[in-house]
């Protein structure tokens, strides 16, 4: 004999459903369950009769349970793909009910791309800064690079006002775009917008 179990009933995955399909998921919930006692039932040692008539179907496979000669083999269907991650452990916990064992552990790992750690501009070095304004904003505040005052390292870059940053560029709309650009890395960093 071949039962099919159908795949997963939960609630979650049925709120699209109409009222019959949610009573359908029930009954398929309750049969399963009426299963999963009359695998427990048989493998205690306490000498219960399993409770065939909770299920149309623990009815019908009440032979294969009291046979010697029935062998009864479970077989679960999951999933490599991680959106269905829920659904497979679910059906090979239900296995083991089936069977009879508990996992030894349950592990869970979430899979996070690692942050990029930005480096607070305040601790760039003299050369640091430099690099920057070279590239800042696009390339275009470049040719200002070799106008920084030697000595002109991170701490003194993010303590310059918005109009430090314009007479640095000698534009004020460079000079702005310098200064937010800046604004922006002190950000990303975790250091709020001074």
């Amino acid at each position: 004999t071949l039962v099919d179990c159908a795949g997963s009933e939960r609630r979650e995955d049925t709120t699209q459903h109409d009222a019959q399909s949610r009573k359908d998921a029930a009954e398929i919930n309750s049969t399963i369950f009426a299963l999963k006692e009359c695998f427990r039932v048989m493998r205690s040692s306490k000498g219960q009769q399993p409770p065939y008539r909770d299920s149309l179907l623990t009815r019908v496979l009440s032979d294969s349970f009291a046979s010697d000669q029935a062998l009864i083999v479970a077989i679960g269907t999951v999933s490599p793909s991680a959106t269905d991650t829920e659904h497979s452990i679910g059906t090979l916990r239900a296995l083991q009910q089936l069977q009879g064992t508990q996992m030894i552990f349950d592990e869970r790992e979430d899979v996070v791309k690692p942050k990029q750690i930005e480096i607070h501009p305040r601790t760039w070095s003299e050369l640091e800064v430099r690099q920057w304004v070279e590239v800042a904003v696009g390339g275009r505040a470049k040719p200002h690079a070799s106008s920084l005052t030697k000595g002109t390292d991170g701490k003194n870059l993010v303590r310059w006002p918005l109009q430090r940053f314009i007479q640095f560029c000698g534009d004020e709309e460079l000079g702005t775009k310098l200064y937010e650009d800046l604004r922006v890395k002190i950000r990303a960093a975790g250091g709020g917008g001074a």
